[in-house]
């Protein structure tokens, strides 16, 4: 299986792509019976205009509840059989070693192959009772999406659920790698469309130097930077932000706090001009 996983052309996707559409639609069984959520860089996708989407690899999604092993196999016999029924191939993925459970798709034409990852955060009874107060309200304040060109829907993280994490991860990286910080713009620029296509090329340039070189955790850990850069940007700009709930949700996340000065330099390259005021 596991040769079978690395032959699949994981190619980077946006949400106008059919497979991604394809994979939402399948989640859609869900609504109703688990409370998921979609995160991370399609979820971001979401709330952006088609011109705006930069491409992501996988599709990320929380759960409500403890996820164990079983648990998993479980939850996916619905979504497996509405995919086989699309004419997917489908595969799970779970590791002893991996924090999150996934489900490869794989579809054959004539003219090449369709494949996707679809990724949920892996959860046990202890670590699920530590996170859970934040889950439950990311939960509550999620949007209801429905899939472009489909009569399905489902959901996803509101913006600020899915920039504050991006903050915590950037500031992180910055810890990490503090050469990171060089990648933040000094101020807030404006954007145009030219500016937004070529900050999409920069994205998929590392992108492309990251799949070439699958074991440089540097690479991968400045490809996740500088979009997740992109993310809080174009989110800030495009769909705004509720300033008081963003506050509520940094309220969550301890390593804002302790952060401060790089809070600021990100907020001050990154976020709304009413932001930018309130640090001044």
């Amino acid at each position: 299986m596991k040769g079978k996983v690395r032959k699949f052309n994981f190619r980077a996707r946006t949400l106008d792509d059919d497979v991604v559409k394809d994979g939402l639609e399948a989640i859609s069984v869900l609504n109703g019976k688990e409370p998921y959520f979609l995160v991370g860089g399609v979820a971001s996708q979401s709330y952006l205009p088609t011109k705006c989407r930069r491409p992501t690899s996988d599709i990320d999604f929380a759960l409500v509840r403890p996820l164990s092993k079983p648990d998993f196999r479980i939850m996916m016999v619905p979504i497996r059989e509405y995919l086989h029924d699309m004419g997917y191939e489908t595969i799970p993925k779970i590791s002893n070693r991996s924090r999150s459970f996934a489900l490869y798709l794989l579809k054959s034409y004539d003219e090449g192959e369709d494949s996707l990852c679809l990724e949920f955060m892996r959860k046990n009874k202890m670590n699920f009772k530590k996170h859970k107060d934040r889950l439950e309200r990311e939960y509550n304040n999620t949007k209801k999406k429905i899939v472009e060109e489909r009569k399905k829907t489902y959901r996803v993280s509101s913006p600020e659920d899915i920039a504050v994490p991006k903050l915590v991860r950037l500031i992180n990286s910055i810890q990490r790698n503090p050469k990171f910080i060089q990648q933040i713009p000094l101020k807030l620029e404006s954007l145009s469309d030219e500016t937004i296509e070529k900050r999409i090329e920069a994205i998929n340039a590392i992108r492309s130097e990251a799949v070439s070189n699958p074991g440089d955790p540097y690479l991968a850990e400045r490809l996740r930077f500088v979009s997740d850069i992109y993310d809080i940007r174009m989110l800030s700009e495009l769909t705004g932000f509720n300033p008081e709930y963003f506050n509520r949700a940094e309220q969550d996340w301890r390593d804002i706090k302790k952060n401060q000065e790089l809070r600021e330099r990100i907020f001050s390259a990154t976020l709304p001009i009413f932001f930018g005021k309130s640090l001044r």
